[in-house]
């Protein structure tokens, strides 16, 4: 998978380094800025976002990402813990299944 992993804290953080560790590969940005240029020029499985809270430029991020690529979801790695990776993978899984049938 191709995912976009967002961390303004400008770490790589458990996330990040768990998705690659399972062999995806994670493009890692720390600015929202950087982010919304990468969604114009790669098409993306996912996007996780890592290390912030709601703050503004956060919530104006996701809500340019959905417009930019409507199908991509979002995943807020705080809220899912050490089952994301799974989680990413099912959702792909039968995103694929869905496609094929």
């Amino acid at each position: 998978m191709h995912i976009l992993y967002l961390n303004p804290n400008s770490i790589l953080g458990t996330a990040g380094k768990s998705l690659r560790q399972r062999g995806h590969v994670v493009f890692f940005r720390t600015t929202c800025a950087d982010a919304i240029e990468l969604l114009r020029r790669q098409s993306l499985d996912a996007i996780v976002i890592e290390g912030e809270g709601e703050n503004a430029e956060v919530l104006d991020f996701t809500a340019r990402a959905h417009r930019t690529q409507p199908a991509t979801p979002v995943y807020l790695a705080t809220d899912w813990g050490p089952e994301l990776p799974i989680a990413l993978e099912d959702f792909v899984k039968a995103g694929e299944a869905l496609r094929t049938s």
